[in-house]
């Protein structure tokens, strides 16, 4: 007798294990399955997937980049498309010519940001902390795209300007100028007579995560986002 009642209650919990291995197999499942929809509806699967892979490393700077965006009225999805395409949010990164952080920020960068500042100059070590390189970086690119505001578009000038430098930009400006016969400039003949592959091909890429994250809607919760 005692030996069926044994038997009885292995076999209970054995169907009670079956039952919680067959629920966590569909609730894994659903994950998985969550996951993959989301990632095809995003229009950039393997950007979702790296973000789910590595989430912290993609979301960790987004109260900064907020904070930051309304100090200098820009929006925070723009920073956020600069910070990816600079140093995909690793915050120690030093670049071929040692630019350096989140924004990737120039030695000349953030001297201009000091003095107008009214600021001593940035030590090299500085310029990695997060908030202050995203101070930098914000201003600069800021100054960058109110210069072209009286463009259709002046997003696509200020990422060249932030990338390639204001002198190329006007050369380009004066290219499309002459391409088009007169004809005023728009953001698309701009982004046309970029004759360097590599700021051609920057620009292109922020503007394409710029518009992947307005799809989104705000960085953070309950964040109104710029039109």
């Amino acid at each position: 007798m005692a030996l069926e009642q044994s038997q009885n209650q292995n076999s209970r919990w054995s169907a009670a294990g079956v039952f919680l291995l067959k629920l966590c197999l569909v609730v894994l499942l659903a994950c998985a399955a969550a996951v993959a929809y989301l990632a095809l509806r995003s229009h950039d699967p393997v950007y979702v997937l790296r973000e789910f892979k590595d989430w912290t490393d993609y979301r960790r700077f987004d109260s900064l980049i907020v904070k930051v965006g309304r100090e200098y009225d820009l929006d925070p999805r723009l920073i956020k498309a600069v910070v990816w395409r600079e140093s995909r949010f690793q915050a120690d990164m030093i670049g071929r010519n040692g630019e350096r952080g989140l924004m990737q920020v120039s030695e000349v960068a953030a001297r201009d940001w000091a003095a107008a500042k009214g600021l001593p100059a940035l030590r090299p070590e500085q310029m990695l902390v997060p908030e202050l390189n995203l101070e930098v970086g914000t201003w600069y690119l800021r100054k960058a795209v109110q210069r072209w505001n009286g463009e259709d578009d002046a997003v696509p000038f200020g990422l060249a300007e932030y990338n390639a430098g204001k002198s190329r930009v006007d050369r380009w400006v004066r290219m499309a100028l002459q391409k088009g016969k007169g004809h005023p400039v728009t953001a698309q003949t701009f982004q046309d007579s970029i004759d360097f592959p590599s700021t051609a091909r920057y620009v292109r890429t922020i503007l394409a995560r710029y518009d992947f994250y307005k799809r989104r809607g705000p960085l953070l919760v309950g964040e109104p986002g710029p039109s």
